[in-house]
C-alpha cells in the first residue's frame, strides 16, 4: 500500500463515489467544484489536502482529508493536524484501510511537529478511541433573541473585506480564556467564508444564505456575527465582540430581528463560549451534538488532563 495526494482520476472517483454521502443537496459537478475550490483557496492551497491509499494496482483503499491547524491549548499556541472526510469504498471496507490512513496522515504530521490530532466523529466514539482518540464533551445550543419593540441604537452594515483583520483580531481575543480553540487569523476567517459562499452559490439558488454582518463604531468593527440560513434552519456560524459581555452582539442580532418584525421570533442553532451569553439573548434548549469532537496527544506532556465542555470554545464555522 502506498499513501498518495488524491488527484486527477483517483480524486475523480473518490469525489463521485462519495458525492451520495456528503453532497449537501450538490449536484455531483457542483460537489466536485465545491471540493476543487476550498483547495486553491489562499488557506487551502497551504493547509488542506486529500490523500488516498492505494493498492500495488493502483485501486483507491481508502481516503481522507488532513488539515494543517493551529490551535491554542493549555495558553500554547502548537501545530495540530486535523482529519476529515474519512471515506473507503464499499468493496474495500472491513479491511481496516480507514484506520490506516488515519494513523498514518497522524503519524506523518506528527513527524513534521503536529502535537495534537483532531477529528469530528458521526458514528460515535468508540471507533476513535480505538485509535487513541479521546471525545470532548460539546453540545449544541438553540438560542433565541429577546424581544424588544424597535431596533437599538446600533450601526450594523455588512461585513467586508477590509473588516477581516479587525474581525480576526475579535475572534482571536474570544478564544484566549479558554484551554483549547483553534486559532484564529485572517486566512483562516476568509477560508471559513469562502467556504460557506461557495456552498451558497453552488446550491440551487435561495437554498442556503451566508450573512457577514459587523458593528461599527468610529472606524473600525467592534463586533461581528457570521450566520447560515437553509430554510427554516439558522445557525451561528462564529461571532465576536470586544465587549466582554458580548452586548453589541446581542444588538446586532436585534437588529437583525427587527427586520421582520412580522415573522415568528428569532431563533437559531450554534455555540457560544462557555459562560458567555448576551444579555439580548437566552438559551432555550441544549443537546449533545451530532459531531463529536475528539482530540489525540502526539507528544509527551501534551493535553496532560482531559479537556471538559467548559474548557473548550469550538465555532459551527469551525467543523470540518
Amino acid at each position: 500500500m502506498r499513501l498518495v495526494v488524491a488527484d486527477g482520476g483517483v480524486l475523480r472517483q473518490i469525489l463521485e463515489e462519495s458525492h451520495a454521502i456528503w453532497a449537501d443537496e450538490l449536484t455531483a459537478r457542483a460537489y466536485a467544484q465545491y471540493n476543487l475550490a476550498q483547495l486553491r483557496t489562499p488557506w487551502g492551497s497551504r493547509r488542506l489536502c486529500r490523500y488516498a491509499l492505494l493498492d500495488d494496482h493502483g485501486r483507491v483503499l481508502t481516503s481522507a482529508k488532513r488539515y494543517a491547524l493551529r490551535v491554542r491549548l493549555d495558553g500554547r499556541e502548537m501545530d495540530a493536524v486535523g482529519i476529515g472526510a474519512v471515506y473507503t469504498p464499499k468493496a474495500q471496507r472491513g479491511r481496516g484501510h480507514a484506520p490506516a490512513i488515519v494513523n498514518q496522515l497522524v503519524s506523518e504530521a506528527a513527524a513534521d511537529g503536529a502535537e495534537l490530532a483532531v477529528l469530528f466523529s458521526e458514528i460515535g466514539t468508540s471507533y476513535y478511541e480505538r485509535l487513541g482518540f479521546v471525545a470532548v464533551p460539546r453540545r449544541e445550543l438553540l438560542l433565541s433573541v429577546v424581544e424588544k419593540a424597535g431596533a437599538p441604537m446600533t450601526l450594523v452594515r455588512s461585513g467586508e473585506a477590509r473588516d477581516i483583520p479587525a474581525v480576526a483580531s475579535l475572534a482571536d481575543a474570544m478564544s484566549r480564556p479558554h484551554r483549547f480553540a483553534v486559532g484564529q487569523n485572517e486566512d483562516y476567517i476568509r477560508y471559513g467564508l469562502s467556504r460557506k459562499r461557495l456552498l451558497s452559490g453552488l446550491l440551487p439558488p435561495g437554498a442556503l444564505t451566508v450573512e457577514f454582518f459587523i458593528v461599527e463604531e468610529g472606524i473600525s468593527a467592534v463586533a461581528f456575527v457570521i450566520l447560515t440560513t437553509a430554510g427554516d434552519d439558522v445557525v451561528l456560524e462564529m461571532c465576536g465582540d470586544r465587549d466582554p459581555a458580548g452586548a453589541r452582539v446581542g444588538a446586532l442580532l436585534q437588529v437583525l430581528r427587527a427586520r421582520t418584525p412580522a415573522e415568528d421570533a428569532l431563533k437559531m442553532r450554534g455555540s457560544l463560549p462557555p459562560n458567555w451569553l448576551p444579555p439580548q439573548m437566552r438559551i432555550d434548549a441544549a443537546a449533545t451534538s451530532s459531531e463529536i469532537l475528539m482530540v489525540k496527544p502526539l507528544k509527551d506532556g501534551v493535553l496532560s488532563r482531559p479537556l471538559a465542555e467548559a474548557d473548550v470554545l469550538y465555532w459551527h464555522g469551525d467543523l470540518f
